[in-house]
């Protein structure tokens, strides 16, 4: 079965549970059976009430004073649909435009020396860093408080890697621990050879790391819920680029299934990506493939839209991810019965 689903922010839920099952009705009319919510954003803001004072509830009106998310999941189920916890992890704040200070989120304003530092010793404000263990435990109390109490059918990891704006994190912490480990200063050294190679590694081991703790932590909660990343298109690349080495996840078993971000409006483009992520996963690994209906890097037409969802389905994708339900017309849910 080829899987329909859609990543939706919280201004899709409206402003009750009625809009909301306008929304899901929708889906389930036009054959989506899952939906990954951003239930948390750049700025340590979330969609449930929680007594955590590091996250910041923001949806305190919505219907009347209910809980948005039980209610979004309650909905959800009753119309069949699963639906995914979508966590922003690591980033932080807000980015301003080239050459602008990123700005700092709610939560990272209040510990700035938590923030990454740039090679040229500047702060990377909107970006905290994986290799403090405030920063994991931070980010990990978030996603660990809704796995408790809320019957959502996964979470899934978004913004899980390093900036891209940067060649890592390079603060006195993180400078310490990888001349304790291989005798070098990585911010003194940018020679491409074998010790820029270990800190790429050193700086993927960080992020993949965090997941597999986060995993071990969420199957003594509830070993049934499932987790998935959300991941740069352009593996190996986003190795080396980002720290991100989402193949081995897979690999490991500590991820169920991953949604390349594959936005392309090149359909060409987007053939060889979807084949290139095969295989990397191999060929027992579940891979939903992101379709940026409208995106910075992708801006298609409902008959595009379509295009590129046969492309992944013969490419051996297990289904599709669209970005986003806000950018969705009749026109492209009339294209996606087709599929």
């Amino acid at each position: 079965m080829f899987i329909k689903s859609v990543w939706m922010h919280r201004r899709n839920l409206g402003r009750s549970p009625d809009d909301v099952s306008e929304v899901l009705s929708n889906l389930e009319k036009h054959g989506f059976t899952s939906a990954f919510l951003f239930v948390k954003g750049h700025d340590s803001d979330v969609i449930y009430p929680t007594k955590l004072e590091d996250a910041k509830y923001v949806m305190e009106n919505w219907g009347g004073g209910e809980d948005p998310l039980k209610r979004t999941v309650e909905i959800a189920h009753d119309y069949g649909i699963q639906l995914h916890a979508t966590f922003v992890v690591f980033c932080e704040g807000r980015w301003r435009g080239k050459d602008k200070p990123s700005q700092p989120g709610w939560w990272l304003s209040k510990h700035e020396d938590l923030a990454q530092i740039s090679r040229d010793g500047e702060k990377i404000l909107r970006w905290a860093d994986p290799a403090k263990e405030e920063v994991r435990g931070h980010e990990k109390d978030l996603i660990l408080d809704l796995v408790k109490r809320y019957d959502v059918d996964g979470v899934q990891l978004d913004y899980i890697r390093y900036p891209e704006e940067a060649e890592g994190c390079f603060c006195k912490h993180c400078r310490s621990l990888f001349r304790r480990l291989h005798g070098v200063d990585p911010k003194l050294h940018s020679e491409p050879d074998q010790k820029l190679s270990l800190w790429i590694r050193w700086r993927a081991w960080n992020i993949t790391s965090f997941v597999k703790e986060l995993r071990r932590e969420m199957r003594m909660l509830k070993p049934e819920m499932k987790l998935s990343a959300a991941v740069f298109k352009d593996y190996p690349r986003c190795l080396i680029t980002v720290g991100q080495d989402w193949p081995l996840w897979i690999e490991d078993g500590i991820i169920d299934f991953v949604c390349p971000m594959t936005y392309e409006y090149d359909v060409r483009v987007a053939r060889y990506l979807a084949r290139n992520h095969r295989a990397a996963a191999g060929e027992d690994a579940v891979i939903y493939e992101g379709l940026g209906k409208r995106s910075s890097q992708s801006i298609l037409s409902p008959e595009e839209v379509r295009i590129q969802a046969e492309v992944f389905k013969e490419e051996g994708a297990d289904g599709i991810v669209i970005f986003s339900l806000s950018s969705l017309t009749d026109g492209d849910f009339k294209e996606l019965d087709r599929i």
